[in-house]
């Protein structure tokens, strides 16, 4: 992208007390589209309402609209909310970010209020598809049902020799439905930190998340006195879990690879352990950027509950896409995504898949 798209993103992404407005908003859509292509094909793409694409053509599952509104309540004090609707839950809108921003010193930014967790490269602008070249970022390696927190955090900017660097720690609480296990997840305390790095056209990221008192709850079957017929009841379980990304780019402005790598890990057993990642090249010409992408999603058998012995998963996907600047502030996306399914046939759970998806991006 030209760098006045990186300012556009930046406007929107960059820590609220770089403003000197006493109020601005700013905003961004998605218009999206998309269909299967062969006969009783589905193809998820958001794990917490499990919106998803068929072979009826649907224009709600990506799509989306949001509102960012940014105040100084002083020379060192922001505030900040962000209000998202999306498609695939009939554009109800809710508050993804609710935050108070402290300027404690020119390095130093202290947040308090509901946060976006640090988890991914495209955390910060998660929603925001202006930011980045597909019409959603893999969905094998971005699932993870809750990604916001009530809490606080900081951010330190320093250097480490001729690297630029950005340090952020946060500590708080969340709760979350786990949409492949149907289970209730109360993260009474969770807690991480990622480490940014850059130096001419590479960056490097690496993030760690846990929660070690979270608790998990799902409908268990058990025999019910007195005649000990079969009932479901809600059991609750310990569920010490954590969260471990890595991420790497390289881009000189007209060529640009990313990989990035995650893992989500539990000592209970009572959700198979998961590992995704992807790798994805592309080449900007002009006002064109085609693309190229290769995902994958593995889960490893960690299941002791009866209730819930789900076999492990496999797939994995190929995106080949373009996208079109055709506007300052503006581009459209058209992209093929083939999934396969590959798991053993008699354990197979995705299936496979062909999607042709188109999304225009604007931000304002």
């Amino acid at each position: 992208m030209k760098p006045i798209h990186w300012a556009l993103i930046g406007a929107l992404a960059m820590p609220a007390s770089a403003f000197a407005f006493d109020m601005r908003l700013n905003g961004f859509m998605s218009i999206a589209g998309g269909v299967t292509l062969g006969d009783d094909q589905t193809l998820v793409i958001d794990p917490v309402n499990l919106a998803a694409y068929n072979n009826d053509l649907n224009f709600s599952a990506d799509s989306l609209v949001a509102i960012q509104a940014i105040a100084e309540v002083n020379d060192d004090m922001t505030a900040t909310a962000q209000m998202v609707g999306r498609g695939g839950e009939d554009f109800n809108t809710q508050f993804e970010w609710a935050y108070l921003t402290y300027e404690a010193t020119d390095s130093l930014d202290v947040k308090g209020g509901r946060l976006r967790m640090p988890l991914f490269y495209y955390s910060n602008f998660l929603e925001l598809g202006y930011g980045y070249q597909w019409v959603r970022p893999p969905v094998e390696t971005y699932n993870i049902f809750v990604t916001t927190v009530e809490g606080i955090s900081a951010d330190y900017s320093f250097y480490i020799g001729d690297f630029s660097a950005k340090a952020s720690a946060y500590a708080g609480s969340t709760q979350g439905t786990d949409p492949e296990s149907g289970s209730d997840v109360d993260f009474k305390t969770l807690a991480g930190g990622s480490l940014d790095l850059a130096i001419n056209n590479l960056s490097f990221r690496g993030s760690y998340n846990a929660a070690n008192n979270a608790e998990l709850t799902r409908e268990v079957q058990v025999p019910m006195p007195p005649n000990n017929y079969i009932g479901t009841v809600g059991q609750t379980f310990d569920f010490p879990i954590e969260f471990i990304s890595a991420a790497a780019m390289y881009d000189n402005g007209t060529l640009f690879t990313i990989a990035e790598y995650t893992s989500t890990l539990n000592d209970t057993n009572l959700i198979n352990n998961r590992y995704n990642g992807y790798a994805s090249l592309g080449y900007r010409i002009g006002a064109l950027t085609p693309h190229v992408t290769y995902a994958r999603y593995e889960e490893e058998t960690n299941s002791i509950d009866p209730s819930y012995n789900q076999n492990p998963r496999e797939y994995q996907s190929a995106t080949l896409g373009i996208r079109w600047d055709f506007d300052i502030a503006a581009a459209l996306k058209v992209e093929y995504t083939r999934r396969e399914d590959t798991n053993p046939d008699s354990q197979r759970a995705v299936g496979d898949a062909d999607l042709l998806s188109f999304a225009i991006d604007v931000v304002f």
